[in-house]
């Protein structure tokens, strides 16, 4: 396919029409390339070919490219800040004059935050770095290329999603942010374009980028999104770290959930309130909106501060929701005096009510302030709280999700509990075990159905398989090995003097450790022996 002399200049399938659209992914090739970006065809570190720039930013450019080695798509990234940097004719990197040292600093940073990236792979709902060179005076990352839209463009398409389904989605999110801050890398520009959707039905991380690209008072043109960006972003001197990513995360999670950001952290210093539409409240847990609230606080002093704090909120258990579900300004309300109720004369019930109203009341100040005109009336508030301490009450569904089914399976045939399981479908899920829950309904802490029946979505593992290494193996062995991985075995036979009688020889058209999809048929080339 590289080697065909017209490809698309998107996705590099073969061309019949030079400059057509392109029949697998409806690219206009009569476009040209950006001004700024590399040539059309442009060969980088030997193998890696230039295609369409994907986007642009104030620290460089992503395109478009094909591995010719191992015959893949991939995304570069191009080191190319412009405002203190220009290309040449032949396509290297020069500082401008007067901002060398700048050049210098953020080109070390820019392959410094590669790294870094790069060594924490394993993290499936991040796109993954897989090398990282030097050429043209300036650096190059070279990403993973995973099909996928922007989170924004699925919304839009397919409407807001529930709150059990952005549970299912998001908590791997903030997972790996949460590992990712804790090793320094800190993303800064989540928003609903850089968090994207993939073919399998999960969220992945992209767009990377030093910190000085998604801030203000530096040299690069900064990169700031619209109602996700943190009001440190907009600062000069403020410190950027954790607590910025949860600002965004918690944005970004009410877009999925609503389909609107929040206003722009500078307004939002003048009115805080993120003016969430009733409807959409309703569907979420008290102690969800109370988290989202928490995280979404203007003012890094009154703001959560990790992810592992903001876990806590959104997965808080009812019998410690109390403490939790507040948000920051309720946190900060002076606490009523406790002295015991008999030296005030007055029965404990009575102050259990009295107690009980300050809490609504503050609750109520709050929503109001943070939901704005169109929130939730003090009834429907009350009304909310009140069927979530009707649920907690009478709570017996357990929590199944991303644990193994057969454990579950095992503990209802022994009697531990009384309920049957059905499983309503096995999908792909690249951050789920194989064989664990996805998802269940009822929902964990929901009341038991009458028919006590709980369904539950199971993970048939990764889409992507990676092919093992031959060493030697029969071809019953291989094709037993990959049948088991979802693969589909064809074989062909050829003699070979060194290689067994029924022994793989090579994988035809594909190589070892290939990322391939599941049900991809893959053709064993066989030893017939020593030719005759």
């Amino acid at each position: 396919m590289a080697g065909h002399k017209l490809q698309c200049k998107n996705c590099f399938s073969a061309l019949e029409i030079p400059n057509g659209i392109c029949p697998v992914c409806g690219w206009d090739n009569k476009k040209g390339q950006i001004p700024e970006g590399l040539e059309y065809g442009t060969v980088l570190n030997a193998h890696y070919q230039i295609g369409r720039a994907k986007s642009m930013n104030g620290e460089g450019i992503t395109y478009a490219g094909f591995d010719t080695t191992k015959k893949k798509m991939v995304d570069i990234r191009e080191f190319y800040p412009v405002s203190i940097a220009a290309r040449q004719q032949d396509g290297c990197i020069l500082s401008l004059q007067g901002k060398e040292n700048d050049y210098e600093e953020y080109l070390e940073k820019f392959v410094e935050m590669s790294k870094n990236v790069s060594r924490i792979r394993e993290v499936t709902v991040m796109v993954s770095v897989l090398d990282i060179f030097e050429e043209n005076y300036t650096a190059y990352a070279i990403y993973e290329y995973v099909p996928s839209v922007t989170l924004r463009r699925y919304i839009e398409n397919k409407g807001v999603l529930s709150w059990n389904e952005a549970n299912n989605l998001f908590m791997p999110v903030l997972t790996a942010l949460g590992l990712m801050n804790s090793l320094g890398i800190h993303h800064l520009g989540l928003s609903p374009e850089t968090v994207r959707f993939t073919v399998e039905g999960n969220l992945l991380i992209t767009s990377f980028s030093i910190e000085e690209a998604r801030r203000t008072g530096t040299s690069i043109i900064e990169e700031l999104h619209a109602g996700s960006a943190a009001i440190e972003q907009y600062e000069a001197d403020a410190v950027c770290g954790e607590i910025t990513d949860v600002y965004s995360f918690a944005a970004v999670l009410v877009y999925a959930v609503s389909g609107i950001l929040p206003p722009d952290a500078p307004e939002r210093l003048k009115d805080g309130r993120l003016l969430i539409p009733t409807d959409y409240l309703r569907n979420l847990p008290p102690y969800v909106v109370a988290g989202i609230a928490n995280a979404l606080q203007v003012k890094q002093e009154n703001r959560t501060i990790s992810f592992e704090r903001l876990r806590s909120e959104l997965k808080a258990a009812p019998t410690v929701r109390s403490e939790m579900s507040q948000p920051s300004a309720i946190r900060r309300m002076p606490v009523v005096h406790q002295d015991s109720p008999h030296n005030r004369g007055l029965p404990p019930f009575v102050w259990l009510i009295i107690t009980c109203a300050v809490t609504l009341v503050a609750l109520f100040v709050v929503a109001s302030m943070w939901l704005g005109d169109s929130g939730m009336s003090f009834e429907d508030i009350l009304d909310v709280f009140q069927n979530e301490s009707s649920v907690s009450e009478s709570a017996a569904v357990p929590n199944m999700m991303n644990m193994s089914l057969s454990e579950w399976q095992d503990k209802v045939k022994d009697g531990e509990y009384d309920f049957e399981i059905k499983v309503s479908i096995y999908e792909f899920a690249d951050t789920v075990e194989e064989g664990y829950i996805i998802s269940q309904s009822p929902n964990h802490g929901d009341p038991l159905p009458e028919n006590k029946t709980i369904t539950v979505v199971v993970s048939k593992g990764s889409a992507t398989r990676t092919l093992p290494e031959i060493k030697g193996l029969s071809f019953v062995d291989l094709s037993a090995l990959l049948e088991s991985n979802g693969f589909v075995v064809q074989r062909e036979e050829e003699p070979h003097a060194d290689i067994a009688l029924g022994n793989v020889i090579r994988y035809k058209e594909h190589n070892e450790g290939d990322a391939l999809q599941y049900g991809t048929v893959i053709t064993l080339v066989v030893s017939t022996g020593p030719e005759e």
